[in-house]
């Protein structure tokens, strides 16, 4: 695999796991010879224990903002999976001078004052209101609902993935308009129907480079090469 110019990633995983989901997508951008960082949110992976009850989507993007401005990182390439959009949508709006592009790994794309709840299913909605209630962080989805059959991945995830805190789901993102000329991308995995609303909205503005990718979810694990070069491919 062949690209042009070496680029700064920053990869942000979503609700339940942590940088170890990155480990393929990693390894083959770093092999391209870019620079890839993989950090993990609080309450997450192996901060499951920092956090986990507390933390709101502020502390998530907080979470990111400085590990950009620690590690003094420029022009980054920033892709959020899944809930990470929901992350990085916040980061955007807080350091864009950071920022060279923005790519939406099958991700959430939140409107100004919408929470990640306004795009959930009702199903999923009535179950995570439990765990509000209760003051409980959120259980892991169902496989089913993942659209993932394959035993090794799932082998895998099972025993890394860590309750997520209720708190990050229901508090309603700031969103400032995206700055002019910044390149904006949206990657849809065509087998994860519940995010196909949001990839219909991205696919309505004429700002955004839409890419179709043939797999489900969890795309940097189950299809780790095709997302390697639709990535890649972007960040040109």
């Amino acid at each position: 695999m062949t690209t042009i110019g070496k680029q700064t990633f920053v990869l942000v995983h979503g609700a339940w796991y942590g940088a170890w989901a990155w480990h393929k997508v990693a390894s083959g951008l770093r092999e391209m010879g870019h620079t890839v960082t993989t950090p993990t949110l609080t309450g997450q992976g192996e901060r499951k224990r920092c956090g986990n009850d507390t933390a709101t989507l502020t502390t998530h993007i907080d979470d990111i903002v400085d590990h950009i401005m620690m590690e003094d990182l420029q022009e980054v390439t920033l892709v959020g999976w899944s809930y990470g959009g929901m992350v990085i949508t916040g980061v955007l709006a807080r350091i864009p001078e950071k920022i060279k592009s923005v790519i939406y790994l099958d991700a959430y794309v939140p409107g100004d004052g919408k929470t990640f709840m306004d795009y959930t299913l009702p199903v999923v909605s009535a179950l995570f209101e439990e765990y509000k209630q209760n003051d409980q962080a959120i259980p892991p989805m169902p496989w089913e609902f993942m659209g993932v059959d394959d035993q090794e991945v799932i082998d895998f995830v099972s025993p890394r993935q860590v309750s997520h805190p209720w708190r990050t789901l229901y508090e309603p993102a700031k969103v400032l308009p995206w700055p002019s000329g910044m390149p904006i991308s949206y990657i849809w995995c065509t087998r994860t129907m519940f995010l196909k609303d949001i990839m219909e909205g991205m696919k309505q503005d004429a700002r955004v480079r839409l890419e179709l990718l043939d797999g489900n979810h969890l795309c940097m694990l189950t299809a780790p090469d095709e997302t390697i070069e639709i990535l890649a491919k972007l960040a040109e």
